[in-house]
């Protein structure tokens, strides 16, 4: 909990630096100038949730009879939680698994979960290569740039590729669970036993639901793209122009900024001072990148707010005890 709240107040101060070199009177002025545009960076975020909704709906098999609205309500509750913990957007998916604990069991429900976020890795990861290709194209005279852009990616790449091999082999969850050995987290044997079972959900999907994959993984992907729509909608709401391939390459990088500051809660000032650094590259100027990273920082935490009472307000014959997922 210290190491949270130090976190924070780190995120704090980055947010404050960052508005503060880039003008807080111009950034007033420009949040100004979006007014009740606002409404449309809301409509194009909940269409996102929608696609994502989807992307893990589509991994259930009919027999399940999970309904796409009740997806989307979980999912929701959970991402709310991954906005606010610094754990790699990864803190609110036990909620997930609560959530669909009821449905499915604790070890089928936690298996799914597992899955749909590692998918979501999976379209981020493909979002941020193809944008720093892109990138590697508009930014030819700042080859530092590119070269910090894969110096951050491929870290990410590796570590994925190994989680999703160890998903395969069916052993992931169990490897995971000797590292937290090594920083004295001990787990029960029934623990290991749930993880083991988990294991086993995870990777009879890899073995027999290729094509579920493939098409979860096409929805995640067409949601990733929204986030060009968003950067595109912002900067056009400020007045200014910014080509398809400038606001691709702005999202994407916007994205591994946030991925690579994951230990902040919510990349808090890292992701405006990341958009700012961008902006001024591709000639917006500081001043538009830091508005539009607040601006999207204000419209998720309204949703997010949206989907913590979503969870707050589940029935309690449908909520369980975390431990026990």
């Amino acid at each position: 909990m210290v190491i949270r709240t130090l976190l924070l107040l780190v995120g704090v101060g980055l947010l404050a630096i960052f508005i503060w070199s880039a003008g807080p009177q111009e950034i007033a002025n420009n949040v100004a100038r979006i007014g009740w545009g606002f409404g449309w960076l809301l409509l194009i975020s909940l269409v996102w949730r929608s696609l994502a909704a989807t992307g893990m709906w589509l991994l259930f098999e009919p027999h399940h009879g999970m309904s796409w609205w009740k997806i989307m309500l979980i999912r929701w509750a959970g991402e709310a939680v991954n906005t606010l913990m610094p754990f790699g957007n990864v803190g609110g998916e036990p909620v997930k698994a609560v959530l669909l604990s009821r449905e499915l069991g604790g070890a089928e429900s936690a298996g799914f979960v597992l899955l749909d976020k590692t998918i979501f890795f999976i379209g981020s990861i493909l979002f941020m290569t193809s944008g720093t290709l892109i990138g590697a194209v508009l930014l030819a005279d700042h080859v530092e740039v590119l070269i910090g852009t894969i110096a951050l990616l491929v870290p990410w790449v590796g570590l994925l590729g190994w989680a999703v091999w160890r998903q395969a082999k069916g052993d992931f969850v169990v490897k995971v669970s000797r590292v937290l050995a090594l920083v004295r987290i001990k787990l029960s044997d029934k623990t290991i036993q749930k993880l083991e079972r988990v294991d086993d959900t995870v990777s009879n999907f890899w073995r027999k639901q290729k094509g579920r994959f493939f098409l979860a993984l096409t929805v995640h992907a067409i949601a990733r793209l929204l986030r060009v729509a968003d950067v595109w909608v912002c900067v056009y709401l400020l007045g200014e122009h910014i080509e398809w391939t400038g606001a691709y390459f702005t999202a994407a990088a916007g994205m591994l900024v946030s991925s690579t500051f994951f230990f902040i809660p919510g990349a808090l000032g890292a992701s405006e001072g990341g958009h700012g650094f961008v902006f001024k590259l591709i000639g917006l100027g500081v001043t538009a990148g830091v508005t539009v990273g607040l601006v999207r920082r204000i419209r998720n935490y309204i949703l997010s707010a949206i989907g913590y009472a979503i969870f707050v307000g589940w029935p309690s014959e449908q909520r369980s005890d975390p431990q026990e997922a």
